[in-house]
């Protein structure tokens, strides 16, 4: 009885180191396929952070573009209003003049004239 005592306990303790050995083994696979996979997601953590830093510089850049147009076409309306009112000044000048202001002018400047603001004298 104590022959299979010592067997069992034998058998017990050599099971018991193979089981041990099994569980590490997986625990150092497990190990190994983390860590790849670790290095597999900072690879692809790098490549994002590198695409959205990218989009950032072409988001700011386009951002300053447009302030750029916006400022250009805000002075080219202020111009063309300036223009507007400066026209309409002339025209109304132009409309309320004298007949002792009206003369003789060149032919290409009197057909300019009459097309811009209609009529004859």
């Amino acid at each position: 009885m104590i022959d299979s005592l010592k067997i069992g306990l034998v058998v017990f303790g050599i099971t018991l180191v193979g089981l041990g050995y099994w569980h590490y083994i997986s625990v150092v696979d497990d190990l190994a396929t983390a860590r790849a996979e670790k290095a597999s997601l900072e690879l692809q953590l790098a490549t994002v952070t590198d695409i959205a830093n990218r989009n950032a510089e072409a988001v700011a850049r386009a951002d300053a573009e447009r302030r750029a147009a916006v400022e250009t076409l805000e002075f080219l309306q202020a111009s063309v209003e300036k223009n507007s009112k400066t026209s309409r000044l002339a025209e109304s000048e132009i409309d309320n003049a004298t007949a002792a202001d009206d003369g003789d002018v060149a032919p290409l400047m009197e057909a300019l004239r009459e097309s811009r603001f209609g009529g004859g004298r």
